[in-house]
């Protein structure tokens, strides 16, 4: 009898374990402290609600493009910008779909997220430096990483009018010109934000995955004995 309540007795002490969690409001930062299960426990729940949304979305489109652009087209019309006024909230990607608004790194950072449960693996980085930030999201599509713009709208396509890859539009920056023409973001011509794009190296564990369950669990345990991998830093 001793061996089990020992075992219960080591249980409760790690679900009462303290553990920190952060959020952003307006770009100051706070921290504070709750039970390791309650933390667990809303993990779990956010990977539950991901994972229902993003099949929600994609009902019965069968190929990675259809679902990928279903994503990104509900992401486009529920994730709006920040209202006049409204606290700028850096916290979960959950609570940004909740609120329905956001930022345009949080908008990608949805977009990411929902492909990903759908059955793309995505990830988003900036265009250029952090002095010019542009959000530009890519979506794993047929053994490519295709581009994506959700802050403003763009499905960027070749010209053969399939979807365009990283590759694609680093070697054609006519692919870029034809959708820029006129587009001003942030008061800088759009079309200078790709002037020497080149496809962005992902990392070999992206954002969205650490937002599922079983992959952050083999993550964490890899990380524990020394098999860790690089993952998404912003």
């Amino acid at each position: 009898m001793l061996l089990p309540a020992l075992g219960v007795a080591v249980i409760v002490v790690l679900a009462r374990w303290p553990v920190q969690t952060r959020q952003g409001v307006d770009f100051a930062v706070s921290t504070s402290t709750l039970p390791l299960y309650v933390k667990a426990l809303e993990f779990v729940q956010r990977d539950a609600g991901y994972r229902r949304l993003a099949l929600g979305i994609a009902g019965d489109r069968t190929s990675g493009e259809a679902r990928t652009l279903a994503v990104f087209e509900w992401t486009r019309e529920n994730i709006r910008d920040t209202p006049e006024g409204f606290p700028i909230v850096d916290d979960h990607v959950w609570h940004i779909i909740v609120r329905g608004y956001g930022e345009d790194d949080q908008k990608a950072d949805v977009f990411t997220t929902l492909a990903t449960y759908a059955g793309a693996p995505s990830y988003w980085a900036l265009s250029t430096d952090a002095s010019h930030e542009l959000p530009l999201s890519f979506s794993w599509i047929d053994r490519r990483w295709i581009v994506f713009d959700v802050a403003n709208g763009l499905a960027f396509r070749n010209a053969r009018g399939g979807l365009a890859a990283a590759e694609e539009i680093a070697a054609d920056p006519q692919i870029v010109a034809g959708l820029a023409a006129g587009r001003v973001y942030r008061d800088r011509p759009y079309a200078a934000y790709f002037e020497g794009f080149q496809p962005p190296i992902p990392s070999e564990v992206l954002r969205p995955e650490m937002q599922m369950l079983w992959p952050r669990v083999m993550y964490r345990a890899k990380r524990m004995v020394g098999f860790g991998r690089r993952e998404w830093e912003r």
